[in-house]
C-alpha cells in the first residue's frame, strides 16, 4: 500500500509537469528580461523535482505506516483558528495600513503564537522579514505593494 507521502508526491509531480508544459507556450524571455512563462516554467520544474525527490525518499522509509488520524493527533485547534483569524484580518487591513505595517503586525502576532520567543526577538524577526520582503518585491522586483498610511513617505 502506498503511504500518504507517495500519493501526494505523485499528485504534485503531475501538477509540476503540467505547469512546466503549459508555461512553454508563453514567452520565456531571458534572465535580464523575463517573459510570462519564465517564472511558471521554473516553478513547475522545481515542483516536479521536489515531488520526485519526495517520491523516491518515501519509498525508502520502513516501519509502521501512519494513517490520516495520526497526522492530526495532538493538533492545537485553538492555534489553527487563531492563525486563520489573523490571516483574515490581515487581508482586511493590508490596503488601509499598507504592506509594511500590516505585515509587521501580522508577523508579531504569528511569532507570539509560538510563545517561546522573547519580545526583542519577535520584533527583530518581524522587522527583518518585513524589510527583506519589501526590498525583494518593491525594490528589486518592482511589484506595487499597498502603501496604506505611509503613502507619502515611501
Amino acid at each position: 500500500m502506498l503511504n500518504s507521502d507517495r500519493i501526494s508526491s505523485l499528485f504534485w509531480l503531475a501538477a509540476g509537469i503540467g505547469i512546466t508544459l503549459l508555461s512553454i507556450k508563453y514567452d520565456f524571455g531571458n534572465f535580464l528580461s523575463p517573459g510570462a512563462g519564465f517564472i511558471t516554467f521554473f516553478a513547475g520544474a522545481l515542483l516536479s523535482l521536489l515531488s520526485l525527490i519526495l517520491f523516491i525518499s518515501s519509498g525508502k522509509k520502513r516501519g509502521p505506516q501512519s494513517d490520516l488520524k495520526a497526522l492530526w493527533k495532538g493538533l492545537d485547534w485553538k492555534k489553527v483558528v487563531y492563525i486563520l483569524i489573523l490571516l483574515f484580518i490581515y487581508t482586511l487591513v493590508l490596503k488601509p495600513l499598507g504592506f509594511l505595517i500590516g505585515t509587521f503586525l501580522l508577523l508579531i502576532f504569528l511569532f507570539k503564537v509560538k510563545g517561546s520567543y522573547s519580545w526583542w526577538k519577535v520584533l527583530l524577526l518581524a522587522f527583518l522579514i518585513t524589510s527583506g520582503a519589501f526590498l525583494l518585491f518593491q525594490v528589486w522586483l518592482k511589484v506595487q505593494l499597498p502603501k496604506g498610511v505611509l503613502e507619502g513617505m515611501i
